[in-house]
């Protein structure tokens, strides 16, 4: 007698999946596909005299109303004062933790097309990422840049990487290029070294992070190697001499999609006092860490100090269900809690995903 499996108590039909195989807990589900309208987040690399800034002013200047420079180029950017309006920021040194910074002071001043030019200084630059590595393994006890300096930068680096990428406005990178070599075999069957191009000088996978790169040579064209925005340009693209209407038709095709809340809607919601303990760990762990805004760096409206969108969310809600409950909720059991969301709530420190 051939064996006959049990039918199950439900099954599945046309109309969708059985109550069994339906998300309970974790509201994990699959939904219609939407293309939000979000903010270009470009990188042009180049050369030294490519005209990375100037391309990078012309295409920010079609973009948006207010622009702004974080200028680690030795205020070279204001040479093009009388070619472009923009505002400019000479930037102190090249820490990650200033960059930060100066884009909490942008998303306040409202600027809209933030340029950093350029993005290879807090890599590479005095005080930068490599730099800071370099510092902290020597002033360990073992002498291991992955056991000390890079355990202690990488966060760094990250909310770095964070703050950019949730900047409430466009943003624009420069990056300057290095060639690259790599060793290969010659007819003799010994190797030597053989250039293969030009690269970023900035983290390997640097390059990932961008929706748009551009890469210009010494006659100040841009070809175009990686375009995330489908038939707007194609991978290979040449633009002579880039102007205000190349970043006006990316930001044109943006903004064709739906309408997302800004990081401003977010910081007036979260100050509403009617939102609870609860509704606010759900925004952190929902809508927030899901379109990657919880690193977003600004001014805490109420008490002025720099912090995150992650990490006012933090405080407020614990301020809130330690109102609610009549108990120092810094202190459960007689211990010290990081943060009331999470332990990386307070940093802003959740990884970015997709908006």
């Amino acid at each position: 007698m051939a064996y006959a499996p049990e039918a199950p108590a439900t099954s599945t039909t046309a109309e969708g999946p059985t109550p069994h195989t339906q998300n309970q807990a974790d509201d994990l589900d699959f939904q219609d596909a939407t293309r939000p309208a979000t903010n270009a987040f470009i990188a042009l690399t180049g050369p030294a005299n490519a005209g990375k800034t100037y391309t990078a002013l012309a295409m920010a200047t079609g973009m948006g109303t207010t622009i702004g420079v974080c200028d680690t180029e030795r205020g070279r950017a204001s040479h093009y004062a009388g070619l472009f309006p923009f505002k400019h920021l000479r930037m102190p040194d090249f820490r990650p933790q200033t960059l930060v910074r100066a884009l909490a002071v942008g998303a306040r001043r409202g600027i809209d097309v933030m340029v950093i030019d350029s993005g290879t200084h807090y890599w590479s630059g005095r005080g930068g990422v490599l730099e800071q590595v370099d510092s902290t393994t020597n002033a360990s006890r073992s002498k291991n840049a992955f056991t000390s300096g890079w355990k202690t930068v990488k966060p760094i680096e990250h909310q770095m990487w964070e703050a950019i990428m949730a900047y409430p406005g466009h943003v624009i990178m420069t990056l300057r290029v290095k060639t690259a070599y790599e060793l290969v075999r010659n007819d003799s069957g010994g190797v030597e070294p053989k250039k293969v191009g030009l690269k970023p000088d900035q983290r390997a996978d640097a390059e990932y992070e961008f929706d748009f790169v551009g890469d210009l040579d010494m006659a100040h064209t841009m070809t175009v190697s990686k375009c995330s925005y489908p038939g707007l340009f194609e991978s290979g693209e040449r633009i002579e001499l880039p102007k205000t209407e190349t970043g006006h038709k990316i930001v044109k095709w943006l903004g064709e999609g739906t309408p997302m809340p800004t990081v401003q809607d977010y910081v007036d919601r979260v100050m509403t006092p009617e939102m609870t303990y609860e509704q606010l760990l759900a925004l952190y762990k929902g809508e927030l860490s899901q379109r990657g805004l919880l690193g977003a760096a600004l001014f805490a409206p109420d008490t002025g100090e720099q912090t995150t969108l992650g990490g006012l969310i933090a405080r407020i809600g614990g301020e809130r269900k330690a109102a609610a409950s009549g108990a120092d909720y810094g202190r459960p059991d007689g211990e010290t809690r990081a943060a009331p969301l999470g332990p990386a709530a307070a940093q802003g420190n959740e990884p970015r995903s997709a908006a």
